[in-house]
């Protein structure tokens, strides 16, 4: 049962990658490409560390891939903005 859900976790966090990828290809707008790179990015990271978290089991993995999934969804945005900030 641990697997399947790893398998489903990585799976579909690959997937918001590679949205987050098609997306910078796709979108005609600085601004568009760094909304969608950014929301998609970080759910993928933080999906494939949930999922790492789950193989892994220890306490010490696991409190280090928590504090690695708040530092990215906390400085993802403010990043993000300062990029949109400095290219208008």
């Amino acid at each position: 049962m641990i697997n399947a859900l790893i398998i489903v976790l990585s799976g579909i966090g690959a997937i918001a990658i590679l949205l987050a990828s098609i997306g910078i290809l796709r979108m005609p707008d600085l601004y568009l490409r760094l909304s969608v790179t950014t929301k998609a990015a970080t759910l993928g990271v933080g999906l494939i560390l949930v999922s790492a978290a789950f193989y892994f089991q220890n306490v010490g993995v696991t409190s280090r891939e928590i504090a690695i999934i708040f530092f990215i969804t906390v400085t993802a945005p403010g990043s993000a903005q300062l990029v949109g900030r400095a290219a208008y």
